[in-house]
């Protein structure tokens, strides 16, 4: 079998290689540094050619409306187009736990840029299409304190969700790479605040000294709207056991 990853540079990108190498796949890694880009659709081609499975791990740091939409919208186009070129027969999409509802997103550029992705994708790949839409991982919280951090200080958004380890959903994300079903869900195993866990973070680092917690995204993003509302795979992995193998 083999395995197309596109955006294999970015944190499931490279877990999700690991894992799918670590089952016997024939994977390969596509990113720009490897010659693959999705946005101008240079080395796409080739890259995805005589592939089984094609998986969408594509991602872009901004929380910009327009920018999301356009980045996740035209990479989608451009992917789509690929595929149907080299009539592969499975493409698998990570998106974000209610990044579609608009109620979730309303406030959330990059949420809206993973809408969009989902409206393109199921609109051209159509019943080949696989979306497994995973909660935040527990890794963002200390990505995103460190993004609002100057020196000892840091800011940390408040978002009520029920996040899980990144390579636990590599390997549920593996699963559905491997074996054909319908839309996915995964999360972990208990509700947080991801500026909760931020704070965890900071104090078992001991660094930065404070970090104070800030209101992003509306209500709906601190209020539940992240969490999962129907049926789900539960990963294993704690916060408190992620934390303690850092």
């Amino acid at each position: 079998m083999r395995v197309v990853v596109l955006g294999a540079s970015g944190q499931m990108g490279r877990e999700l290689v690991a894992a799918l190498a670590g089952r016997g796949v024939d994977v390969v890694a596509a990113h720009r540094s490897a010659g693959v880009d999705a946005v101008t659709g240079h080395g796409l081609d080739e890259a995805v050619a005589g592939a089984d499975v094609v998986v969408d791990c594509l991602n872009v740091a901004t929380q910009s409306g327009k920018k999301a939409i356009g980045f996740f919208g035209g990479c989608a186009r451009t992917v789509s187009a690929a595929v149907e070129k080299a009539g592969v027969p499975r493409l698998v999409c990570l998106s974000i736990i209610n990044a579609a509802d608009p109620e979730v997103n309303a406030k959330f550029g990059y949420y809206q840029g993973k809408a969009e992705q989902e409206r393109v994708y199921r609109e051209l790949i159509g019943d080949r299409l696989t979306v497994v839409r995973s909660s935040q991982w527990y890794e963002l919280a200390g990505q995103l304190m460190q993004q609002l951090r100057l020196g000892p200080v840091a800011l940390a958004p408040h978002m009520l969700s029920q996040p899980c380890a990144a390579a636990d959903a590599a390997q549920v994300l593996a699963d559905a790479v491997l074996t054909p079903s319908g839309d996915v869900e995964v999360a972990g195993p208990q509700q947080l605040d991801l500026c909760d866990l931020a704070k965890q973070i900071a104090a078992r680092d001991g660094a930065p000294r404070r970090v104070f917690g800030i209101r992003v995204g509306g209500a709906a993003i601190r209020g539940g709207g992240l969490l999962p509302r129907g049926d789900v795979i539960t990963t294993s992995t704690t916060a408190q056991e992620w934390l303690a193998a850092r």
